[in-house]
């Protein structure tokens, strides 16, 4: 089994486990009716999924897992945080932003959300990349479980893209000593992008 195969199988496995316990619960119990929303616990929350980084090739550098934590600050206004790292383990980036819930309930029903990210981006021994981007995206929780929700989102993102190179060292620098000692050249390219952003995750609430 190839290393895509496995990160295919552990993200099968991340998503479809609130299903498992979902299933799991469906028994017969004997329960109080649930609190009106206006009295609901607003309770935390953590999620677990993957998030585009970018969907400009098919690549295992354009989707990254992510966990946040998300503390709903009213009925409506949640806020999160939390970090990232690409498939290829070459990625990695904290993340912050905030959702309304259009329904008046945390993690339930339809929402729009705003995200900013930071990633640094290893592209060898010579090449650093450092990579900022907004996003605002619309989407939908579903509940699964008693704790369990499952998210998509959707929505598009503006990047702006740092890339910086060490230069190789000429023949003849190589020839002598006193070269080596000095700071390598180094150059630094950037650029902007408007690009799709895709989010889903499964979240488990408090």
């Amino acid at each position: 089994m190839n290393h895509g195969d496995l990160r295919i199988c552990a993200l099968a496995g991340l998503l479809f486990a609130p299903l498992l316990v979902h299933a799991h619960e469906e028994r017969p119990v004997t329960s109080r009716p649930a609190a009106p929303a206006s009295t609901q616990r607003l309770s935390s929350a953590a999620a677990l999924g993957v998030h585009s980084l970018s969907l400009d090739s098919v690549s295992s550098e354009s989707m990254a897992f992510i966990v946040d934590i998300e503390q709903p600050l009213s009925r409506f206004l949640s806020v999160f945080a939390g970090g990232h790292v690409g498939m290829n383990l070459r990625a990695t980036g904290l993340q912050a932003g905030g959702r309304l819930y259009l329904t008046g309930r945390p993690f339930q029903g339809p929402f729009l959300a705003l995200q900013g990210d930071g990633t640094l981006i290893d592209g060898g021994d010579d090449v650093s990349m450092r990579r900022a981007s907004v996003s605002g995206l619309i989407g939908y929780s579903q509940q699964v479980g008693r704790q369990w929700h499952i998210a998509l989102s959707g929505g598009a993102g503006y990047s702006h893209l740092r890339q910086e190179t060490v230069m190789p060292r000429s023949a003849a620098c190589t020839l002598f000593a006193w070269c080596l000692l000095s700071e390598p050249e180094r150059t630094v390219q950037r650029s902007e992008s408007l690009h799709p952003v895709v989010r889903l995750t499964a979240v488990h609430r408090f």
